[in-house]
């Protein structure tokens, strides 16, 4: 009688084989975020060329070229004359000064306070990351001086922006501290990052920690109020930001309640594409659901100056791209932008180097395609611009009114 073969041996593993693979997983990370930065161990700002800082400020590159050679007597910066000197570039926080100064963008009116704009979505891979950190970098290229702050435990913001959460960022550089009562204001937690006019409050996997402490203190003190934190925390930096742009958690746990009582804009990115769509009617059912509950219960109101869905990811060459955004635009129709973020290898790319499209001060391949792929994120961070503007706008209508003015 034939023996049967033995069974595979099987390799199991235990908590401390567990913790060697997430050790080697971080010094990997780190490893590889180095080596893509080199020869800095930190991301630097891109350089701006004439023909870039032209198109944001809209007017013709030769105008630009002019109104650099005059100079206007030390009014704004005229950049570095560049090869034949017949073209210029412009550091970050040059082009950004010159948006100031020229750029066609209103600023943030003298009593105003920032706008808080969360990005959220809770289903994974429609672009939520990469959207919030470039609609930030965007809007500082507007001239505009910009909080971001990662809520998400996972941290990719954080990623993106230069840091290795586990290694280089503490519990103590987090809102974790606001969560545990220790503090009252999140001005401790702002840093300077790598992009001037965007200052950064990071994560780490220390977040998860929220979901844990928050519902255990509300349930055994009744005078706790959790979902007023984070919006009492941001309330100092109102007035020091033009923006303060959030991050969310992918879950409708009780940090991103948080962060959506303290928004006031949010953007939901949303590809064009069946399982996303049908995502997205739950995440709305689950949002709506959410403040009927707190209203009910806490006698809450919350109201939102503008909710907006950006299409991201699309990809025009495919049947059913659209399909599904007909039947966007029949469900969201009072929320859908009309830009769209089309899905490209130039993106795909920068994401893998630890990039956005913001962060390329050139790109190998095609041109156009690459102009095609950043013309697309400008047109979100206008379309966002005009929202923000609007919210000021109706705010210092409404400061009028109350005031009898």
């Amino acid at each position: 009688m034939a023996l049967k073969p033995l069974p595979p041996v099987r390799s199991r593993i235990t908590i401390q084989g567990l913790a060697r693979i997430a050790e080697r997983a971080q010094v990997t990370l780190s490893n590889l975020r180095d080596d893509l930065l080199e020869p800095w161990p930190r991301k630097m700002a891109p350089e701006i060329t004439s023909g870039r800082l032209a198109k944001l400020l809209q007017i013709d590159r030769t105008q630009l070229n002019y109104l650099c050679t005059r100079g206007d007597k030390g009014t704004y910066p005229v950049g570095t004359l560049s090869g034949t000197k017949r073209s210029r570039v412009f550091t970050l926080a040059e082009a950004q000064e010159i948006m100031r100064v020229l750029g066609p963008y209103k600023r943030r009116p003298a009593n105003a306070k920032a706008i808080v704009v969360s990005v959220g979505n809770f289903k994974g891979g429609v672009g939520k990351t990469t959207q919030t950190v470039a609609i930030a970098q965007g809007l500082t290229l507007h001239g505009h001086k910009v909080l971001l702050v990662d809520l998400d435990p996972q941290a990719s913001s954080t990623t993106l922006m230069g840091y290795v959460p586990d290694a280089e960022v503490t519990e103590e550089m987090t809102v974790m501290p606001v969560v545990y009562g220790e503090k009252t204001s999140l001005s401790y937690a702002a840093i300077p990052s790598y992009w001037d006019g965007l200052d950064l409050i990071p994560s780490c996997p220390a977040l998860f920690g929220a979901d844990y402490y928050l519902p255990n203190r509300q349930a055994t003190d009744p005078h706790f109020e959790f979902w007023k934190i984070l919006d009492n925390a941001l309330e100092p930096l109102r007035d020091i930001y033009d923006v303060i742009m959030i991050d969310t958690p992918p879950t409708l746990s009780y940090l991103a309640i948080g962060s959506f009582m303290a928004t006031d804009g949010l953007i939901i990115p949303l590809p064009p594409e069946t399982l996303d769509y049908a995502s997205s009617t739950q995440f709305f059912r689950q949002f709506a659901d959410l403040f009927k509950s707190l209203n009910h219960s806490k006698s809450i109101e919350k109201e939102f100056e503008f909710i907006k869905i950006v299409l991201s990811k699309v990809k025009p060459s495919a049947a059913t791209t659209p399909v599904v955004k007909a039947w966007i635009k029949q469900t969201y129709h009072e929320l859908l932008g009309s830009a769209e973020i089309l899905e490209t290898d130039i993106v795909m790319n920068a994401s893998a180097e630890f990039k956005t499209l913001y962060d390329l001060s050139s790109y190998e391949g095609s041109v156009k395609t690459f102009n095609r792929a950043l013309d697309a994120f400008d047109a979100v961070v206008d379309e966002i611009e005009a929202d923000i503007q609007n919210a000021w706008h109706h705010r210092m209508l409404e400061s009028e009114q109350e005031n009898g003015d």
